[in-house]
C-alpha cells in the first residue's frame, strides 16, 4: 500500500509543477526555468527509481534504470520547453542523472529497509516541491498587475494536506512490526526459523560467500539448512524466486531454514544484490 501511495504522490505533485509552470511560462525567465525543470525531472526519476528498483526481485538494473530515467526525461522536457529550449535540456539531463541514482539506491536495499527509505525519499520529495512551487510563485510575481484574491492552490499542493499525508505514511512504515524484524518476508512459504529436528545441511555465510556453494540433498525428504553466520553484508539477505526465499539472518548466530522435500533439479539463491550465489542439488 506504501508503494502506491508514494506512486500516487509523485505523479500528482510532479504533474502539478508541470501545469504550474506552464501556466507562469510568460513571466519566467530561462534561469528560474532551468532550476525548475531540473529539480524537478531529478526528483521525479530519482523517486520512481527508488521505487522501482525495491520491486525487482531478481535485483537487475535495467528495468528500473530505463524506465525511471525515461520519467524523468519526459518530466524534464515538459517542465522546461515551455520556457526556453535550454531550460528542457537542463531537465532532460538531470533526469537520466535521477534515473540511475534512483534505480541504484532501489537495487541495493534491503527488503527489511526499503520501505523506511521509501517512506524518506518521500518525505524528501515533498519538501523539495513544496519549495519548487514557492521559486515559481515568486518568480511569477508582477508589480504591473493589480492585487487580487489569491487563488487557492489544489489539495495536492497545499502544504497541511501533505503533510497529515506523510504522517499517515510514516503510521503505515513505523507502525508495522515486520520493518525491522529479521525473520523472513510475509508470504514466505515453508521457510521459519526454527529449532532443527532432521537431516542438517550446514552453509558458513561470510560477508562474501556461501561456503559450500552446492548442497546435494535427496528428493523426497524434508531438510534444514543451518545458515551459521559472522558479520555479514548483502550475503546476509538470501533470495530466490524458485525456493521462495526472502530472508534476512541474524548476524553471529545459526540461522535454521527448513525445507520441505524437492524435486530432483537444481535450485539457485543469491544474495540481496545478486553479486554472491548458492545452489542446491536435489538427486533421486
Amino acid at each position: 500500500m506504501l508503494i502506491w501511495i508514494s506512486i500516487t504522490l509523485v505523479v500528482l505533485l510532479t504533474s502539478y509543477v508541470i501545469y504550474y509552470t506552464f501556466r507562469n511560462r510568460d513571466k519566467l525567465t530561462s534561469m528560474p526555468g532551468m532550476m525548475i525543470s531540473m529539480t524537478n525531472s531529478m526528483m521525479v526519476s530519482i523517486a520512481f527509481g527508488t521505487i522501482l528498483g525495491t520491486l525487482i526481485q531478481n535485483k537487475d538494473l535495467t528495468i528500473p534504470t530505463i524506465i525511471s530515467v525515461l520519467i524523468g526525461m519526459i518530466v524534464g522536457y515538459l517542465t522546461g520547453r515551455p520556457i526556453s529550449l535550454m531550460a528542457s535540456l537542463d531537465g532532460l539531463g538531470a533526469g537520466i542523472m535521477g534515473g540511475m541514482m534512483g534505480s541504484m539506491l532501489g537495487v541495493m536495499l534491503q527488503p527489511k529497509s526499503s520501505e523506511i527509505m521509501i517512506y524518506f525519499i518521500d518525505v524528501v520529495y515533498v519538501l523539495v516541491i513544496i519549495l519548487l512551487i514557492r521559486l515559481i510563485e515568486e518568480e511569477s510575481k508582477s508589480d504591473t498587475i493589480k492585487p487580487s484574491t489569491p487563488k487557492k492552490k489544489p489539495l495536492v499542493a497545499n502544504p497541511i494536506v501533505l503533510l497529515v499525508l506523510l504522517i499517515f505514511m510514516g503510521i503505515l512504515v513505523f507502525g508495522k512490526g515486520t520493518v525491522f524484524s529479521n525473520t523472513s518476508e510475509p508470504g514466505v512459504k515453508d521457510v521459519k526459523f526454527d529449532t532443527p529436528s532432521s537431516q542438517i545441511y550446514e552453509v558458513v555465510v561470510t560477508p562474501t560467500a556461501y561456503t559450500p556453494n552446492n548442497l546435494v540433498v535427496k528428493s523426497g525428504t524434508p531438510f534444514i539448512i543451518n545458515f551459521k553466520t559472522g558479520i555479514v553484508g548483502c550475503t546476509g539477505i538470501i533470495l530466490s524466486e524458485e525456493l521462495g526465499f526472502n530472508i534476512a539472518l541474524k548476524e553471529n548466530t545459526n540461522n535454521y531454514i527448513n525445507i520441505k522435500s524437492l524435486k530432483p533439479g537444481t535450485y539457485h539463491y543469491n544474495c540481496g544484490m545478486n553479486m554472491y550465489k548458492g545452489t542446491i542439488t536435489v538427486v533421486k
